[in-house]
């Protein structure tokens, strides 16, 4: 039996949370983010890890964990919308929690997430901020994983405002709590997107007429892996550039709405165009 919470496993057959941790060379992290996971003061719950096309020991890793809560499947690499919709596709719990596999949660925030979605009206997803914290050091940041975002806090009631606020920014965490029912309405995440994936998913649930469900606080810790590559920063622009071109215009619900997407539109298109000349300028062809 392998090191980890201790308290006694429920053994219902239909868990009320199911936890799905993608996973990709994920083997020096995925253990504490699944201990994680099972240590929630919400205990019913399950734990589904897709190893994504791995070519560590990720899947070793996973399956060293003894606890009949814990599940792996694995596919070819697909990137993480298509490791996350395949662990949906397996979930039977009434709520569908993500969880990246190099982050850890504190233990209510399941309890948290389901307190927040049953007050909540026509509930789309329940979502929190988070530490974050320096994978080398290991200390604790002052900003937290959204602060550079400005969360709204509170934020909206109203669901109109709130998609005013999302479309300016993302400032959801991507660890967030789903009703299971809201995915198959709505379908889950965009496998052509490879970043900005989460974005586009809230995006559609709000434009579906559901509302967000707040958890005031911070609930996770978020892992920092130094400083983002100007790569990624291009690749991450032309995320944004393609959620924002994809959202119809037609289904914004007021003029304000449409008139702000027009400018976010514009400004993902000036945004994506600095990094892009910057990365030209300053690193070698070969890596763009």
């Amino acid at each position: 039996m392998s090191d980890g919470p201790t308290q006694q496993i429920p053994t219902v057959s239909t868990p009320r949370f199911s936890v799905v941790v993608p996973a990709f060379n994920s083997a020096r992290t995925i253990t504490p983010t699944i201990f994680s996971a099972l240590a929630q003061t919400q205990m019913d719950l399950e734990v589904i890890v897709v190893d994504d096309g791995s070519t560590d020991a990720t899947r070793e890793t996973v399956e060293r964990i003894v606890d009949p809560r814990v599940s792996l499947m694995s596919q070819p690499n697909s990137g993480p919308s298509a490791a996350r919709n395949a662990g949906i596709a397996l979930a039977r719990g009434q709520f569908v929690s993500f969880l990246d596999s190099d982050d850890l949660w504190l233990p209510e925030y399941l309890e948290r997430a389901a307190t927040a979605l049953t007050a909540t009206v026509n509930a789309g997803f329940a979502y929190m901020d988070a530490y974050a914290f320096d994978s080398t050091s290991g200390k604790v940041r002052c900003r937290t994983a959204m602060g550079r975002m400005h969360p709204p806090t509170p934020p909206p009631a109203d669901r109109d405002a709130f998609l005013l606020e999302l479309l300016r920014r993302n400032f959801i965490y991507n660890s967030t709590t789903v009703p299971r029912s809201v995915l198959e309405a709505v379908g889950g995440y965009d496998e052509s997107k490879t970043t900005a994936e989460d974005y586009e998913l809230w995006l559609r649930i709000i434009m579906k007429g559901y509302n967000a469900a707040w958890i005031p606080g911070q609930h996770a810790l978020y892992r920092l892996h130094g400083q983002q590559a100007m790569r990624g920063l291009v690749k991450m622009s032309q995320g944004i550039l393609a959620v924002y071109q994809e959202l119809s215009m037609e289904e914004m619900p007021t003029p304000a709405h449409r008139e702000l997407l027009a400018q976010r539109r514009r400004e993902a298109e000036q945004n994506m165009r600095i990094p892009s000349r910057v990365a030209v300028a300053i690193i070698p062809q070969r890596f763009i």
